[in-house]
């Protein structure tokens, strides 16, 4: 438990690297919000059994890090503690899918391609997003889907959901600090006080939920999230974009390492 705590917590971390200063945090939100939807369709877009084809598509994580000095630990970290659930919905590709797929003079199951393509491409997906986050931040995400005409009720639930979580496991934290204090030789916590502490944390956290929303009202919170980002797309955020739609669409109608590989 305190292992997912402590995970959920540090995930506000990526959050914060929005607040550098540095070439592509500056780039407005609506461009980078644009490009990752762009890069994780043309993702999903291609056919189940392709793999070499999804290696050019490493480029962009990569360059987004390096450019950021963002710690490849904190998305790696990230990263890895989804993919038992990426391989847990590709496992049984192998065992269904038995059809012979030659690459190279070999014949594999093609449920094992189907399984490579599907964790490479859920994998760029996922990394795809902690880079939005890291780079934008939540808030300006949030200011980006109204511009985009998003529903006002799902853009304060997207935003709201995204804080109460923290301060969820920060009364849940709060919880077993004391529970292990009363309790210092006991490994994990009892069954029998699972209820009463889940009830403790539901009053907890709704207590403090009611502080937070008396600190919106008194900030000028009426219901309604401000969607004023402070800025307007300039002739470089246009060209970052283009830049990348150019090299996406290349290597999606491209297969680039086979490309390459022909010529040696």
């Amino acid at each position: 438990m305190a292992d997912i705590i402590g995970s959920v917590l540090e995930f506000k971390h990526v959050d914060e690297l929005s607040k550098q200063k540095n070439l592509i945090n500056n780039i407005h939100p609506l461009v980078k919000l644009m490009l990752t939807l762009i890069y994780i369709c043309t993702l999903a877009s291609f056919n189940r059994y392709e793999t070499s084809g999804l290696l050019p598509f490493f480029l962009y994580p990569t360059v987004v890090i390096i450019i950021c000095d963002i710690p490849v630990g904190k998305i790696i970290k990230r990263v890895l503690m989804i993919e038992p659930f990426i391989i847990f919905a590709g496992i049984l590709n192998p065992i269904l899918d038995r059809n012979p797929v030659q690459i190279g003079g070999i014949s594999l199951a093609g449920g094992w391609l189907t399984f490579i393509s599907l964790v490479i491409k859920s994998t760029l997906m996922v990394t795809a997003g902690f880079l939005l986050i890291a780079t934008t931040g939540i808030d300006d995400i949030a200011k980006t889907l109204s511009l985009l005409k998003v529903p006002s009720v799902f853009v304060l639930l997207f935003l709201l959901t995204y804080r109460y979580i923290f301060v969820l496991m920060d009364e849940a934290g709060r919880l077993m600090r004391a529970y292990q204090m009363r309790a210092p030789q006991q490994s994990g916590i009892n069954i029998k006080v699972w209820g009463s502490m889940v009830g403790q944390l539901l009053i907890r956290t709704y207590n403090r939920a009611q502080v937070i929303y008396q600190s919106m009202v008194l900030k000028g919170y009426r219901g309604k999230y401000n969607t004023f980002i402070g800025k307007k797309i300039k002739s470089g955020d246009v060209v970052y974009l283009v830049i990348w739609i150019l090299f996406i669409a290349v290597s999606r109608v491209y297969n680039i390492p086979l490309l390459i590989s022909s010529l040696f």
